[in-house]
């Protein structure tokens, strides 16, 4: 199960996420955020993971979805941080962040 708060600030949203990043809930995380996001929208957006026990892959296709698209996401404990930076290392690595440079 993954619990999703949003909580909207003037000049930024936070979502905060507890639970399993996996399949389905993955797949509503990335229907959240598209439902919730609106292009006007300029606010900083800031996702916590501070609660987030495991992430599949395609919970971390979704992060790296809506990091492309300007989210920053913070985590906490070594298993999120250890996902963060692998995240970071492959997005650095992929072909259209290669043919910005």
């Amino acid at each position: 199960m993954l619990r999703i708060t949003i909580t909207d600030f003037p000049d930024e949203q936070r979502w905060f996420l507890e639970g399993r990043l996996v399949g389905p809930w993955a797949a509503e995380l990335i229907s959240t955020w598209r439902e919730t996001r609106r292009d006007g929208d300029a606010r900083r957006c800031i996702i916590e993971l501070n609660d987030v026990t495991f992430i599949d892959r395609s919970g971390e296709a979704v992060l790296a979805e809506i990091t492309c698209e300007g989210a920053e996401l913070i985590g906490g404990g070594v298993y999120t941080k250890q996902k963060l930076g692998e995240l970071r290392n492959y997005s650095k690595r992929s072909p259209v962040n290669k043919a910005k440079e």
